[in-house]
Formats: structure tokens, C-alpha cells, sequence
């Protein structure tokens, strides 16, 4: 008979512990989850002279630059490109914006971007792209 109870009080022991594991797991994945959109690590920007465009420099044969085309493109959002390896006076335009951004241009990587006057260089995440535009479109009905 004690023998008995020892077995079901070890079963009992297990099941709570289970019950703790999944609470604990569904309350960590509840909060990674709620928290995914706050982990982006936005790019270093700066705002210039405003205008209406999303341009973005790239260069010939970068594997980024293609990714980013295709985010663009499956989110919809029109832009420009200019292909600085092939057009100098697009490269000669991003070296000067990021210059009066403060910005070196060994601090440039690609695709760099200029969000509506907000430049932004070295690959910056969609995400954030997408929020200097909502920004702008805000400030803009106002």
C-alpha cells in the first residue's frame, strides 16, 4: 500500500511539474512574441531636405541589394534605383548626402537608401524603411 502511494505521489510530483514547463514555455513564447517587433536593429539615419521618392543605391551584383528589391517589391513599395557602379553622378549624389549626414563614406555599404530626405546607408531592415515613410506620410496630412 505505501508502495502504492509513493507511485502516485511521484506521478503527481511529474504532471505538476509538466504543468510548470508548459506555463513557463507559453508565457516565454507569449512575450518573445509580443516582443519580435521591438528586436529590429534599426540603421543610424538622418533626415535632409524632404521630397516625394524612395530611392535606393545599389550596386552591380550585390546579393543584399537584390533582397532588398524583392521586400520592396512584395511590399509594394514604389522606389528608385540607382545603380552607382553604373551611373557616377548617382554615386557622386550618395557620397554627398551622406556627407551632409555626417556620415564617411567608409561607413557606406549597400543598399543605401534615401527615404523621402531621410538618408539611411548599409542595408537598413524594411521595417524601418517602412517607418520613415509612415512618418512622413503622417507629418504630411497634418
Amino acid at each position: 500500500m505505501s508502495e502504492y502511494r509513493y507511485q502516485q505521489r511521484g506521478k503527481d510530483v511529474m504532471a505538476k511539474k509538466g504543468m510548470l514547463y508548459f506555463v513557463a514555455i507559453a508565457f516565454f513564447g507569449t512575450v518573445i512574441y509580443q516582443g519580435v517587433g521591438n528586436l529590429v536593429v534599426e540603421n543610424p539615419a538622418v533626415k535632409l531636405a524632404e521630397h516625394d521618392q524612395l530611392i535606393m543605391y545599389s550596386i552591380t551584383g550585390c546579393e543584399y541589394c537584390e533582397v532588398k528589391r524583392r521586400e520592396l517589391r512584395r511590399a509594394e513599395i514604389p522606389y528608385v534605383e540607382y545603380v552607382v557602379d553604373r551611373h557616377p553622378s548617382a554615386g557622386n549624389e550618395l557620397t554627398e548626402k551622406l556627407s551632409l549626414a555626417g556620415f564617411s563614406s567608409k561607413e557606406m555599404g549597400f543598399p543605401s537608401f534615401d527615404v523621402k530626405g531621410t538618408i539611411i546607408p548599409n542595408n537598413p531592415p524594411l521595417i524601418q524603411i517602412k517607418k520613415i515613410i509612415r512618418e512622413n506620410t503622417q507629418s504630411g496630412e497634418m
